[in-house]
C-alpha cells in the first residue's frame, strides 16, 4: 500500500507546478496539448487539443489559454489625437512616429503588418498625423 503525503493527496504535480484535482492546463503557447489532473495523487493526463471555434490561443497572466476573439478600434485624428484600442485618449505633440499596431510574434497565423502614424508640422493644420505603409523587417 502506497502512503501519499498530504501534498500528493491534494492534486497533481507537473513540471514542478501543483494543480488541483479537476484542473486543466495547456503545455505550450500554441494550445495544442492539454492536460488534466484527474484524481488526488495521480499524474496529469495529456491529450491533443485545440481552442474551440471563436477562440484563439493567447497568453494571459503568463499562462497559455483560449481567449474569446475580439477587436478594438484605434482612431487617429486632428492635431493630433490618438484613441487607443483600450479606449484611452492621448494627445502627442511634436514630430514623432508612433506604432499603432503590429504583429508581435512570428508564431501567429496573421500575415506580417505594422501600422505607424507620423506627426508632422503642416502649413494647413498645426499637427497632422499621416499613415505610411511599413515593410517587414528582414
Amino acid at each position: 500500500m502506497d502512503i501519499l503525503s498530504p501534498i500528493q493527496q491534494c492534486g497533481c504535480w507537473h513540471n514542478g507546478q501543483h494543480y488541483p484535482v479537476g484542473s486543466e492546463l495547456w503545455t505550450d503557447n500554441t494550445c495544442s496539448t492539454k492536460c488534466t489532473c484527474p484524481a488526488r495523487g495521480s499524474k496529469v493526463q495529456c491529450f491533443n487539443a485545440s481552442c474551440p471555434a471563436g477562440q484563439f490561443c493567447g497568453v494571459q497572466d503568463g499562462r497559455p489559454e483560449c481567449l474569446e476573439q475580439s477587436y478594438g478600434i484605434c482612431h487617429v485624428h486632428g492635431d493630433p489625437h490618438y484613441n487607443t484600442f483600450d479606449k484611452v485618449t492621448h494627445n502627442f505633440m511634436g514630430n514623432c512616429t508612433y506604432t499603432l499596431a503590429k504583429v508581435c510574434s512570428n508564431t501567429t497565423s496573421l500575415p506580417y503588418f505594422n501600422v505607424e502614424a507620423k506627426n508632422e508640422r503642416s502649413c494647413v493644420l498645426l499637427w497632422r498625423p499621416t499613415l505610411t505603409p511599413a515593410k517587414q523587417p528582414v
